[in-house]
Order: structure tokens, then C-alpha cells, then sequence
């Protein structure tokens, strides 16, 4: 396997599935398409290009939300910007129950700061109960934990 391959293929990377921004997007493609070729009223046309400029921007919100975990640290992107902490800079992850209504993960940093990750992220897409959330959330922070401890000690 050549380096890069083996590099992506050593990534932990936890993203919105893919059909959520395609749904959001196919919603915003019907509302161009009804304004474009039907030349509805202004009641119907207002509100049609008003639903689909929302769901083009909560697409590419969507498509930008990102946790990534290398050999080197993690990476929260978000969409104004990324979030990036090396795994000797990062304290310890931690499973937070109230995020903006819905638990989600906090990466605490050894200097007191810490990065939220989007509770939207790592929510699962069906309606779940909250210790099947909580415990999956306890997975992925093992995950991140195991991944930080082999950084440090190879790093």
C-alpha cells in the first residue's frame, strides 16, 4: 500500500451521511425548477426561494461538518472554519449530556480550552434513545482516546 493510501486509511473520519445534503439539495433543485418554469404568484414564488436558499445553505453546512482523527491529532470542522489540536495539546475527550440540546463530545485541551463538537455531527439519524446516544458517544470517545495515547507514545 503506498504512503498516502496508508495514511487515509489510518484516519478516523466522522461526517453527516451523504443523503441528508443530497435531500436538502434536491429540495432546493424543485424550488428553482417550480420558479423558473412554472412563473408562480409572488405568494407562492416568496416563500419557495426562501425554502430553497435555506436548504442550499444547511446543504453545504451539512457537507462542511467534519471530526477527522490522524497520527498527528484531531480535527473539528465546522462552517466557519477548522478546529485543529495535536494529540500531545489534547487533555482528554469527554462525552457532554447538554450540547445545544443534544449530547455531543467536548476535546479538552491541556492549556484550559477545549472544542465542542457539532452534536449535529455525531447524532445518529433516526430518532435513538438517549443512553443508546450516550453510549455510541462513549465509543467514538474511546476511540479518540486509544487513537491520542498511541499518537503520544509513537510520537
Amino acid at each position: 500500500m503506498s504512503e498516502p493510501a496508508r495514511e487515509k486509511a489510518a484516519q478516523l473520519v466522522w461526517r453527516i451521511p451523504s443523503y441528508q445534503p443530497a435531500v436538502l439539495m434536491l429540495v432546493l433543485c424543485a424550488a428553482a425548477a417550480l420558479n423558473i418554469y412554472a412563473h408562480p404568484p409572488a405568494v407562492v414564488r416568496i416563500p419557495t426561494l426562501a425554502i430553497g436558499l435555506v436548504c442550499g445553505a444547511l446543504a453545504v453546512a451539512a457537507l462542511r461538518l467534519q471530526l477527522v482523527a490522524t497520527a498527528d491529532g484531531v480535527s473539528v470542522r465546522q462552517l466557519t472554519g477548522e478546529r485543529w489540536t495535536s494529540w500531545e495539546d489534547l487533555a482528554d475527550v469527554e462525552v457532554i449530556a447538554n450540547l445545544r440540546g443534544a449530547p455531543s463530545l467536548r476535546l479538552n485541551r491541556t492549556d484550559g480550552s477545549y472544542v465542542e463538537v457539532p452534536p449535529s455531527l455525531l447524532q445518529p439519524t433516526r430518532p435513538t434513545p438517549k443512553r443508546v446516544v450516550l453510549r455510541n458517544l462513549e465509543v467514538v470517545a474511546g476511540q479518540l482516546e486509544a487513537r491520542r495515547r498511541t499518537g503520544r507514545s509513537t510520537g
